[in-house]
């Protein structure tokens, strides 16, 4: 369907990746995944045609279709929604508008009406005239409700714009389908939702996502980009995770075998190679030294910051007590007269769908400021450490990392402290006296990561964590919080993350809260399935 022949990629004098080969097969979904700057978007685009390859080339079945969801979210401003979607089809799209133009003439020669009568019969059998339909049953299962189909896109926010070129993408079910994290900015409904499309569909998949349960829940394959180069596991991410792990122990103890033999080879040849009786056999194995050949076993790209947080403090009462909370934004009532208590040591999941409150809530509850009314009590020793959504926008950005850092800490040896942090975060030498303003939002979160470290909290309060981050950090970040003895309040779409932490879940609903406190491995799959 689609493969690869000894492509590169090079920038400046380090090559990216190069020379790989692979064939992405008629039918198959594949998750393309790798460390962050390990080059799976740059792969992506090549793939799609959007970039060119240093060396290599790429072949496509032929009179297949392929469709990439865009990230230029701002190329279709003054575009209606519903006509950006089918522009997905180009081929429809270009016969629609022709077919438009011609019958917009005010007189039709014959030449004209026979065209005009080719292009019905072909806009026919591409699905032209169930395409708005089609359409808008695409958008609106991305959240995007029918009063704003005929609307341009520049009426739509950043968040929504994407969702129409997912929409876009999906539209006209192509041959090949090239997606680059397709869960950004969709909710737990939204997400389920997408797998079931992508689920159904023939098309072949090459999906980048950091999700690991929409890995798991599409992937027939894993394309594995490390080592600078590309290696295919079947099965979904769970069953790479393990064949790679047992593939490369597998090398780790191979190796491990052979060094012995050669450590014993190289201890009888130096014990006998001066005895004239033994020399013939001391030769022999010095001989065998020489054909022993250890595996290769190449650096992995992929690197784990270290993550732990502790409390300087522990709480022994209740946590918080909040009553009659209530928020409005005008008219709209976000929060209404909410009520919930919360014990030490136990770990709330907010969830509910994007723009319900969420982040209200957690505003709310950190900085009274922020309510209408209510009371929020919390205990008097909470040391609260806060993870805003969007508290990466308002570091001072021209502070150097090392600087920006020490305003969380005065202690004497703050600096080796800080310093030492820094490390485990996989920040280097040179990264802590750069300014922040040229980290990447992935850094910057594995920056914030740093200072709820140096403030030790009892409790935690995370808005959406995950956001930006590769699956290392992830996995580091889901590990640290397991092992976290204090209070963990957080909201978050990405259900493995979820699922693994959570003791009891709050959704919120029509500006109240819906307390579930009996939480099973199948929780999530009902809620979002009732939803």
């Amino acid at each position: 369907m689609i493969s690869t022949n000894n492509i590169s990629k090079q920038f400046g004098s380090s090559p990216l990746f190069e020379g790989i080969n692979i064939t992405f097969s008629k039918g198959n979904k594949y998750g393309l995944i790798g460390a962050n700057g390990s080059g799976k978007s740059t792969f992506m685009k090549i793939l799609s045609g959007d970039m060119e390859s240093s060396s290599g080339s790429i072949k496509i079945e032929s009179n297949r279709r392929v469709a990439t969801l865009k990230q230029n979210q701002y190329a279709y401003e003054e575009i209606k929604i519903i006509d950006c979607v089918i522009m997905g089809h180009k081929n429809l799209w270009d016969i629609k508008l022709e077919r438009e133009r011609i019958y917009n003439l005010s007189e039709m020669s014959e030449k004209e009406s026979i065209k005009v009568a080719d292009l019905e019969i072909q806009f026919s059998d591409l699905g032209g005239y169930t395409s708005e339909v089609d359409a808008n049953k695409l958008l609106i299962g991305l959240g995007i409700p029918l009063e704003f189909h005929e609307k341009k896109m520049s009426s739509l926010a950043p968040g929504l714009k994407l969702r129409v070129l997912l929409a876009q993408a999906l539209f006209g079910n192509p041959d090949i389908l090239l997606l680059d994290e397709p869960t950004n900015n969709l909710d737990l409904g939204t997400i389920s939702w997408l797998e079931n499309i992508l689920r159904k569909s023939d098309s072949t998949m090459i999906i980048i996502s950091h999700d690991r349960k929409f890995l798991n829940n599409i992937c027939t394959h894993i394309a594995d980009l490390d080592y600078g180069e590309v290696r295919l596991y079947p099965g979904n991410y769970d069953e790479f995770m393990i064949a790679a792990t047992q593939a490369r122990q597998k090398l780790l103890d191979e190796n491990k075998k052979k060094k012995a033999q050669i450590d014993e080879l190289k201890s009888f040849v130096r014990r006998f190679s001066a005895n004239a009786s033994k020399a013939k056999q001391a030769t022999s194995r010095a001989n065998l030294i020489d054909k022993i050949k250890l595996e290769d076993i190449a650096k992995s790209s992929r690197v784990y910051p270290f993550i732990r947080f502790k409390q300087n403090k522990k709480i022994y009462s209740d946590v918080l007590d909040v009553k009659n909370l209530s928020k409005k934004y005008d008219d709209l009532v976000v929060l209404n007269k909410i009520n919930f208590s919360i014990e030490v040591g136990e770990r709330i999941a907010v969830l509910g769908p994007n723009g319900i409150g969420k982040s209200t809530l957690l505003n709310c509850i950190v900085d009274q400021q922020k309510k209408d009314s209510g009371k929020i009590n919390w205990s008097l020793n909470a040391n609260i450490g806060f993870f805003a959504q969007d508290e990466d926008e308002n570091i001072d950005s021209e502070l150097t990392l090392i600087d920006w850092m020490s305003q969380w800490t005065n202690t004497i040896d703050s600096e080796q402290e800080i310093r030492s942090i820094l490390g485990r975060l996989l920040f280097s030498k040179d990264d802590i006296g750069k300014s922040i303003k040229i980290l990447s939002g992935g850094e910057k979160r594995r920056m914030l990561f740093g200072k709820l470290i140096l403030q030790n909290p009892n409790i935690i309060i995370l808005d959406e964590p995950t956001n930006h981050l590769d699956i290392e950090s992830i996995e580091s970040l889901n590990s640290a919080l397991s092992q976290y003895e204090g209070t963990l309040i957080f909201a978050s779409h990405d259900r493995e993350f979820i699922s693994s932490l959570a003791t009891r879940i709050f959704e919120l609903k029509n500006g109240k809260i819906i307390d579930h406190t009996n939480i099973n491995d199948n929780f999530l799959d009902t809620l979002t399935a009732n939803n």
